[in-house]
């Protein structure tokens, strides 16, 4: 049985490979496509661990030791001697348009992968929870709008919202664009009224941090934390005092304990005190004597009993699936897509300007525990985690930096002003600060990623 590192590591590499496999085949059909020989395609760098040649050009199809990237290298008289037959099928022979669709092709890729994957997830059906309010933040938006907890969100500026998470990418997008938003809601009652979500005070920072609920002011249902135990682990105070699977914790210390919020809240707070524990089970009531172990998280000194809650299942009328027709789907699929894209461009652009911490990049580390959580949930969970980040990849490639694609295509920019090709010089000192800034990134995407760790 994998462990959340064995998922961690299966979902890391996966996702990595399908994504550079994708990305790399964009450039390697359209270099093909436009009569470009391709001398090489392989995944990841440096030793190969597999290699096999095969087609007319006898192409090198390669499996390397370093899985963390790959490249499609094409015949090209810059890297080396061409024969005089096959000038014509060198890269940097081709006209300039041509050129540029072969490097647009990855990133493009990329786009239509995504598109492709959330076409999948949304036939397969998305499950949700119904989008009836569960908080509702007071002086939020959401409370300034009107809404109260039991309402239920039928559409939001005209379109049908079956579960609390099918629009989110279009609330972060009109939350950036600080919009007004129609809101149609059914209250508890029945009665249906017209709202409007005003978003003009929502702050960047919060949303950076994958807050929407707190920005909007608003959250869904969500089953009570009802104190009742769900395991015991052995060896820890709560086993040794007696504690069993399925008790209600009913009070503690005398005081009585209505959520498991309020359970945690007293044993953290109190390491190494002894706790009277009141609980019931099956209609008897008895009293346990706990202390809680002193451990120190994040620097501070907490108690800790070696219990978990019992997780209560949702109602079944709570319960719904989205699932779309192949036509709504591949809608759907765009405007998801076009959203994120959208929503990446934005968040950098602000983050250039410091509206947005840098603490929001992610790296390897944050992108390898949630490629084991979505594979642990399952396939349509991990598709949807291979568009996001096939996107976020599209995006990244797309970026002006020399060594990146988009810095190609800034020079292809600049050629097709100038009239002629870019100096190798100044190619020489694009490709330095190109990789000056990657570095520089791949080291906070690192120092972020420790940082969540190490709190």
């Amino acid at each position: 049985m994998l462990t959340q590192v064995g998922y961690s590591l299966l979902g890391f590499v996966l996702a990595i490979g399908i994504l550079i496999v994708v990305h790399e085949f964009g450039h390697y059909i359209v270099a093909r496509s436009l009569g470009v020989k391709v001398l090489r395609f392989s995944v990841g760098f440096g030793k190969p661990l597999w290699l096999r040649r095969a087609g007319r050009d006898q192409t090198e199809y390669v499996l390397a030791a370093v899985p963390l990237g790959g490249y499609v290298k094409m015949l090209d008289e810059t890297e080396g001697e061409v024969a005089p037959e096959e000038r014509h099928r060198a890269f940097n022979q081709q006209p300039l348009w041509r050129r540029t669709a072969i490097v647009l092709a990855g990133p493009g890729f990329n786009f239509l992968f995504a598109i492709l994957a959330y076409w999948v997830v949304f036939q397969v059906g998305i499950p949700g929870i119904k989008p009836v309010i569960g908080e509702v933040r007071p002086a939020s938006p959401a409370a300034v709008a009107g809404l109260h907890v039991g309402d239920e969100i039928l559409a939001i500026n005209g379109t049908r919202i079956q579960s609390l998470g099918q629009d989110r990418l279009y609330l972060f997008q009109e939350a950036l664009n600080h919009a007004h938003l129609p809101v149609t809601v059914r209250t508890a009652g029945g009665q249906v009224r017209q709202l409007t979500l005003n978003l003009s005070a929502v702050k960047a920072s919060v949303l950076s941090q994958g807050r929407l609920s707190r920005a909007l002011g608003f959250s869904g249902w969500r089953p009570p934390l009802v104190p009742r135990i769900g395991a015991v682990f052995p060896h820890l105070p709560a086993a040794r005092a007696g504690l069993r699977a399925g008790d209600l914790i009913t009070a503690i210390d005398g005081k009585p304990v209505a959520s498991w919020t309020a359970v945690a809240r007293t044993v953290r707070h109190n390491p190494q005190k002894a706790l009277v524990f009141t609980v019931r089970k099956q209609g008897r009531t008895r009293q346990l004597i706990i202390v809680p172990k002193a451990v120190k998280v994040h620097g501070r000194r907490i108690g800790e009993i070696g219990a978990a809650m019992r997780i209560e299942p949702l109602p079944a009328d709570l319960r719904v699936t989205v699932q779309l027709g192949p036509l709504a789907a591949a809608r759907a699929a765009v405007r998801n897509t076009w959203l994120m894209t959208r929503l990446t461009v934005e968040m950098l652009g602000k983050m250039l300007l410091l509206q947005v911490s840098p603490k929001s990049i992610s790296g390897p580390i944050t992108i390898a525990q949630y490629a084991g959580y979505s594979v642990e949930i399952g396939f349509s969970s991990f598709l949807m985690f291979l568009g996001v980040v096939s996107i976020s990849l599209g995006v990244l490639n797309l970026m002006p930096v020399p060594l990146l694609d988009g810095g190609h295509i800034f020079f292809y920019i600049l050629e097709g002003l100038k009239g002629g090709p870019v100096s190798e010089r100044v190619i020489g000192w694009g490709q330095r600060v190109g990789v000056t800034l990657l570095l520089g990134l791949m080291v906070l995407a690192f120092y972020n990623d420790l940082t969540r760790i190490l709190g």
